[in-house]
């Protein structure tokens, strides 16, 4: 049963008697969309709600005291921080009462009112990491912007906390020596304590993580012998509970990874790709695995992330033997064989295929887009088409499929086709295609968007990262939309719900052959539209970094190019995603 806590949402598990000055579980009136079911789906959406992208990495206090505004709230309870700036406007006792722990460890503040809530398992995908109480080192222990007296820098960690620091060292006595880099060619026998009977038998019926490697979350580093041409190293590390294992691949930040997995002969490979070059990380298990796999990236972070079932639900003593490749360059796109999962209709003539690859789960980078091949007449007719990430559809991310907008035109060769496949049909791809780098992003602070018709799948991904990146944290997302008539305007109904989730999506759309009824703005690309959207004292200044991205039919790109340039935005600042 939820809490109807003033203080927390979460599983209650007893009633705590009123004070006699009041009852201190009160509830505020949540705006609609923010119940707890909504904070689940939210959780599930794949959104990013740690605000680090997802990447587990320890927490000073000194940190943790920059993060005490509504709009980036952090708090630590028994040794644990958590990113609660999503989660405020779903708390039952408002945002001020949760805002009282925002910057500070709150684990005295939260025992206070309700300590029975488990807060752990309502903010799991909140979690930045553990809070560190490491003694200062020598610049932050002299530096005299520091108001704290020395004596109070130098004071050791209380009982409480050196406890915390203990147990989760020693968590289920499951947690593996330090783990060494990876470097080519080198493999490893992954090994560390099984767990005891008593713990055995408490996740037999549970998805808890109960075994880990120690250097979670570690950055790539380069090898003594690695040369200037080749990719840094890789690191990897696992975490497994009774029924999965689930294998995380650092490739660097902002390195914007591709990836696919597949099962052959009992050994998993994971495939990643990064800026030209490939590498295959193989997994022997130490038991029988088993399809379906999952596969996530964090672009923000670099990770790929590889869910494999259990044949046999139980805890391994190791994970098996892993073997990284050596980097190859990528010399020509692969082709893949998929099948229909999914067909969905999104508008009156655009049709969303869910693809699945026969061999296994494939995540195409951010902004890069891949081919469809069809055959008509004997002659190979091709298409490219930007994949539509899991949280556009109605379908989710269960089908751990490639998500296509076909828009169908009466006249062409290949869309009628594509429009009119079945679930079980094949299809044939290649891919990934496309030049877009994410680094381009890195200090940006005000995104324009700007597409036309289907042009729009590209942005949908970019709109995503950028709203949900922390450092540093976006300003603005303009949206400019380009279309025919009303009935033309894709996931309209989602960038609304964006928007009024999130005030820093601005959506303007354009309609070339609007109704009387339509109240926005009409007309085609022009330096007088752009200008309404642009920013002139951004554009002209380093203050406040921008960018532009532009997709849609070429004519319409080229102009919205050469628009962009007059108005003063230098060409650096402008990608044109063209097919």
């Amino acid at each position: 049963m939820p809490c109807c806590g003033c203080w927390w949402n979460g599983r209650q598990r007893h009633r705590p008697p009123e004070s006699v000055s009041g009852n201190p579980r009160n509830k505020c009136a949540l705006q609609p969309g923010h119940s707890l079911m909504d904070w689940i789906r939210l959780g599930n959406s794949g959104k990013d709600l740690t605000g680090v992208g997802g990447r587990i990495r320890p927490v000073t206090p000194a940190e943790l005291a920059t993060h005490n505004t509504e709009k980036d709230a952090w708090l630590a309870i028994r040794g644990r921080v958590y990113n609660i700036t999503y989660y405020l406007p779903y708390h039952p006792g408002g945002s001020d009462e949760l805002m009282r722990g925002a910057g500070i460890d709150a684990t005295e503040l939260f025992d206070k009112v309700h300590p029975w809530v488990n807060y752990d398992s309502l903010l799991a995908k909140c979690l930045v990491g553990p809070l560190r109480f490491d003694r200062p080192d020598a610049d932050e222990l002299f530096d005299i912007s520091n108001p704290s007296p020395k004596s109070d820098r130098l004071r050791e960690p209380s009982k409480a906390q050196e406890l915390v620091r203990k147990s989760m060292e020693n968590l289920a006595n499951c947690i593996t020596p330090v783990r060494k880099k990876i470097t080519a060619k080198s493999e490893e026998n992954v090994k560390g304590s099984p767990p005891s009977k008593i713990m055995q038998s408490l996740i037999q019926s549970s998805d808890l993580p109960v075994s880990i490697s120690r250097r979670a979350a570690s950055s790539p580093l380069k090898s003594a012998d690695q040369s200037k041409d080749s990719p840094p190293s890789l690191r990897f590390d696992w975490i497994q509970t009774s029924t999965k294992l689930t294998i995380s691949v650092y490739t660097g930040l902002l390195s914007n990874p591709g990836g696919c997995a597949r099962i052959s002969e009992g050994a998993l490979f994971i495939d990643v790709a990064t800026n030209g070059w490939l590498r295959t990380l193989k997994l022997v298990p130490e038991e029988a695995i088993k399809e379906p796999l999952q596969i996530r990236v964090f672009s923000e972070s670099g990770k790929i992330e590889v869910t494999v079932l259990k044949i046999t639900h139980k805890v391994w003593k190791n994970i098996g033997e892993t073997i990284f490749s050596s980097a190859t360059h990528i010399s020509s796109p692969r082709t893949l064989e998929c099948r229909v999962v999914h067909v969905e209709r999104i508008s009156h003539d655009t049709t969303l295929l869910a693809l699945a690859p026969k061999s296994g789960p494939v995540v195409v980078p951010l902004g890069h887009h891949v081919r469809v091949h069809h055959k008509i007449n004997d002659k190979e007719c091709i298409r490219s088409y930007t994949p539509v990430g899991d949280s556009w559809d109605h379908f989710g991310s269960e089908y751990s499929a490639m998500k296509l907008a076909v828009k169908c035109y009466n006249t062409g060769a290949l869309s009628p086709y594509l429009t009119s496949l079945k679930i079980g049909d094949s299809v044939t791809l290649s891919g990934p295609y496309g030049n877009f780098q994410l680094q381009k992003l890195k200090r940006v602070k005000i995104l324009y968007l700007i597409a036309a018709g289907t042009g729009i799948t590209p942005m949908l991904g970019l709109l995503r990262f950028m709203l949900a990146r922390s450092n540093p944290r976006c300003e603005q997302v303009n949206l400019l939309f380009f279309n025919k008539t009303e009935e033309d305007i894709l996931f309209k109904n989602k960038f609304e719900d964006i928007a009024r989730q999130d005030d820093r999506l601005k959506i303007e759309h354009v309609l070339s052959n609007a109704s009387c009824s339509w109240k926005g703005q009409k007309g085609r690309i022009s330096s007088k539209v752009l200008s309404e959207i642009l920013d002139e004292k951004a554009i002209s200044t380093e203050d406040t970094p921008h960018f532009a991205c532009l997709c849609g039919p070429t004519e319409f790109t080229h102009t919205s190019l050469d628009l962009l340039k007059k108005l003063g935005m230098k060409e650096n600042d402008i990608h044109a995603f063209i097919g």
